[in-house]
């Protein structure tokens, strides 16, 4: 009925399509906010609104990465074996502020969809997500590439 806990991997980040699972929505959702929100029109005299999203996922990523390092640090007092390693507390690190983020992410983007501040336009729409796309997965290649390669001892 239990399993047994799987032996933690070594390097978690050597799979790129791992990498790129948990990278992708909050790069995705971010790159398409901003995207989205640059070519909205302004008012004269007014901030533009990408200024905001631009400001509000600097906070968001700056808070999560604080609070994630001390889950990660909290998680390593108590022997979690996942966290036993460098690369395993990075891992953790990164799955943390991936998922909070995408989900911050979703719920900003559909407030600002629902409450008119980003009017979408299909010939806006699609371009901007697959731009987005793009963005994601090289975002992913790059933290796939930097992180993922075994380390020289």
């Amino acid at each position: 009925m239990f399993r047994e806990p799987e032996e933690p991997e070594e390097n978690p980040f050597r799979n790129y399509r791992h990498t790129a699972s948990v990278v992708g929505l909050p790069a995705f959702v971010s790159v398409l906010l901003l995207m989205l929100a640059s070519v909205q029109p302004v008012m004269p005299g007014r901030i533009g609104i990408w200024v905001w999203c631009a400001a509000g996922l600097a906070v968001l990523f700056a808070l999560l990465y604080i609070v994630g390092r001390t889950v990660v640090r909290n998680q390593t007092r108590k022997g979690n074996p996942h966290c036993a390693t460098p690369v395993g507390r990075n891992y953790m690190l990164l799955v943390f502020v991936c998922a909070i983020a995408g989900v911050v992410g979703v719920a900003g983007l559909v407030f600002c969809v629902l409450t008119g501040r980003i009017r979408l336009h299909i010939g806006l729409l699609l371009p901007a997500m697959m731009a987005a796309l793009t963005v994601a997965l090289i975002v992913a290649g790059f933290i796939w590439r930097l992180l993922g390669k075994p380390r020289a001892k």
